[in-house]
């Protein structure tokens, strides 16, 4: 009976524990999600570095392709695929992460020590620089050089043990206890042989916090409550062994990454792998940690980041509503205060020879150099002899000179040197000016009011904008490239630099496709690929033909034709002649070309709309551009404007801003899913060189 007991108490306090919602990572986390990162990230190139609330994006170009690396401060670290929004300008310290990050090759990834920190090591001049991330204490990103100098830190402090400070050596913290990966067996008997809670043990002295400690108690099947210096043999045997099986599938299984869900159906955590603790409850897996962790956070983030359009304009009622609602109860104590002057000078008005008399009283008495406390004893006296001139008297204030009067429960002062008249005749001027003030608040009231229903009426015609970050459709593998989709259904893809046209021509020629490039150097290797053997049409070369010629330096010098040729895939080669050299991204072509001549630089830019699942709508619309020739994007959209090179032109940057407003302005009730348009996603598809727009349908 006692033993139910025991596990019931101990179930009840562990589904208290399960039940807070996870917010950040523990240093078990970090482990698992390093694994990845070192793997997609090293060797990438940091382009650029951004900062949204208290989040940190480093953007980094990767052979698989631009990736996207969120720092939380304090709390984790992934790459996401959601679309989080970019500030308008730098802050100072992200400008100084530029300075130093930017164009930078990473080398490696790892975690410092088996703690909450992270270390990403990259090239400056052929040595190693390292930025450090430190996800405690309200975190902190610090980059130090080859000779651990303190170049830039996000908080600079003085701790007891170590100061983080410009241009002085850093230090990493000192770790606290044993390192979970490095414990034995003798050091785990001789930390549990303590007067204290073993799941506090665990903490304090192996650094293993919160659900993963109860794990390994959950996992022993004891009670994490109990000291550990009252443990039996048997006991810490199966803690040890819980122990060895918690680091085991940390360092050797595979990631099964998860989600875990409460009775709500409401994330509760994430985790790298199963915890037992946890056997009970709706889990919803996913391919890697990132890719959970992204989705997590990506639901607290939205929460924080994004904000609805109309979040401006209630912004501006809530304001005018407040300033109304001062301006209200502002009128009311004037009314009052009008009010209670008027009735006071009625008030001496209406008892006139009674308060004159008083008066006269008071004004002989000081004749007679009596002091004023005398004169006030006195008219006490009098009151309470019933005597008619000291029928209104409550005493006198002798550093003023003034009478006070008993009026309603209340008080008039009114001055000893003045005249019963005047006083009267100065309460009713107080009311007079009060009510000047009364009339501008209620013309400012009016005026509030005008706003307000202005606002209001902006409010209801106002767009709506999504309020939760969306997640980017996953990219099909030829979207690395230059490609479109022929009038007749092929796909057409392109280089986009010498690295890429050697990827293409050793992943991608296949014998039944179609070889295109320019007579010039200075052009995508462009395929089309042909894998069903069909007859490729004289519309379909045309149309790639275009492609191939907008693509190469015929656009960036601005020329309106050029030629191109096109062979089969045996005619092209990577062996040089004997003693020649092929530099890379260069190509050997073997028998006859076919030519074309005169073709047109001109390309037609398209949005198309890719219809997702969403869970705060039921579809979510994800804008894609895309280009070609404007007859293959006429095939897939309506919706398109044509661009050619040009001398007076724009930069790909402007011309791009132009090309997503021109998409905005037309997008009716899709308008708030094409503003996700993302402005590097247009430059992608632009021509180098300048350019103008010749004409929009």
């Amino acid at each position: 009976m006692i033993i139910i007991l025991i596990t019931i108490n101990h179930l009840i306090k562990l589904n208290l524990r399960l039940s807070k919602i996870k917010t950040y990572f523990s240093n078990i986390d970090v482990s698992a999600i390093v694994r990845e990162l070192d793997q997609s990230l090293t060797m990438g190139r940091i382009i650029n570095v951004y900062e949204i609330e208290e989040l940190l994006i480093l953007k980094i170009n990767t052979i698989e392709g631009n990736k996207n690396l969120i720092i939380k401060k304090d709390a984790r670290i992934n790459l996401t695929e959601y679309n989080y929004p970019k500030p308008k300008y730098p802050s100072q310290y992200i400008i100084s992460l530029r300075k130093f990050l930017k164009n930078k090759k990473i080398t490696k990834i790892y975690q410092y020590n088996f703690d909450r920190i992270l270390v990403i090591e990259y090239i400056v001049e052929d040595k190693i620089w390292k930025f450090i991330i430190e996800l405690f204490n309200k975190g902190n990103y610090i980059i130090i050089d080859n000779e651990s100098i303190i170049r830039v830190a996000k908080r600079y402090l003085k701790y007891r043990d170590r100061s983080i400070l410009a241009k002085k050596e850093y230090f990493f913290p000192k770790s606290f206890g044993i390192n979970f990966m490095e414990i034995n067996k003798d050091e785990f008997l001789r930390i549990l042989n303590k007067e204290s809670q073993i799941v506090k043990i665990f903490a304090k002295e192996i650094s293993v916090s919160g659900i993963y400690s109860e794990e390994i108690c959950f996992r022993a099947n004891i009670d994490k409550e109990i000291m550990g210096n009252q443990l039996t043999n048997d006991q810490i045997d199966s803690l040890f062994n819980a122990f060895k099986n918690l680091r085991n599938d940390l360092l050797f299984k595979d990631i099964r990454a998860h989600i875990i869900y409460d009775n709500k159906n409401l994330e509760l955590s994430v985790l790298p792998f199963e915890l037992l603790i946890y056997k009970n409850y709706e889990k919803k897996d996913f391919p890697t940690f990132n890719e959970a962790v992204d989705f997590y956070f990506s639901k607290i983030d939205s929460k924080t980041i994004i904000k609805g359009s109309d979040s401006q304009i209630n912004n501006k009622i809530k304001s005018q509503k407040k300033i109304l609602n001062n301006q209200t109860e502002y009128i009311e104590q004037l009314g009052l205060k009008i009010k209670k002057y008027y009735d006071q000078g009625d008030f001496i008005y209406a008892n006139m020879d009674s308060l004159e008399k008083l008066l006269d009283v008071i004004k002989i008495a000081r004749n007679k150099k009596y002091a004023w406390e005398d004169i006030n004893n006195k008219l006490i006296q009098a009151k309470e002899n019933s005597m008619n001139e000291a029928l209104f008297f409550k005493k006198i204030i002798p550093s003023t000179q003034e009478i006070v009067l008993e009026y309603h429960n209340g008080e008039i002062y009114i001055d000893s040197k003045k005249t019963i008249g005047e006083n009267a005749n100065l309460l009713y001027q107080k009311g007079k000016k009060l009510k000047k003030k009364k009339k501008g608040t209620e013309e400012a009231i009016e005026k509030t009011n005008n706003t307000l229903k202005k606002l209001e009426r902006e409010k209801e015609h106002y767009e709506e904008e999504i309020d939760f970050l969306v997640k980017k459709p996953e990219k099909k593998w030829f979207e690395k490239y230059h490609w479109f989709k022929s009038s007749t259904n092929f796909l057409i893809i392109g280089g986009r630099d010498a690295s890429s046209n050697e990827l293409i021509f050793r992943k991608h020629i296949d014998p039944n496709d179609l070889v295109f490039h320019t007579i010039f150097p200075g052009s995508p290797l462009v395929i089309i690929k042909n894998p069903d053997k069909k007859i490729i049409s004289e519309e379909t070369i045309k149309e790639v033909s275009i492609f191939v010629v907008s693509y190469s330096q015929a656009w960036k010098e601005n020329w309106g034709y050029a030629d191109i040729f096109y062979v089969n895939p045996e005619q092209i080669s990577k062996t040089p002649p004997s003693g020649e050299f092929l530099p890379k991204g260069s190509f050997m072509i073997e028998g006859k070309k076919n030519i074309i001549k005169s073709v047109k630089t001109e390309l037609a830019i398209g949005l198309l709309l890719d219809e997702m699942d969403g869970d705060e709508y039921e579809k979510i619309y994800y804008p894609k551009i895309i280009s070609g020739p404007i007859n293959a994007i006429k095939n897939q959209t309506d919706n398109y404007l044509i661009i050619s090179p040009s001398k007076s032109g724009e930069t790909k940057g402007k011309i791009a801003k132009k090309i997503k407003n021109f998409f905005i302005d037309r997008g009716k009730e899709k308008r708030k899913w094409i503003k996700f348009l993302s402005l590097d996603d247009i430059i992608l598809v632009l021509p180098n060189g300048s350019s103008k727009i010749n004409y929009s349908n």
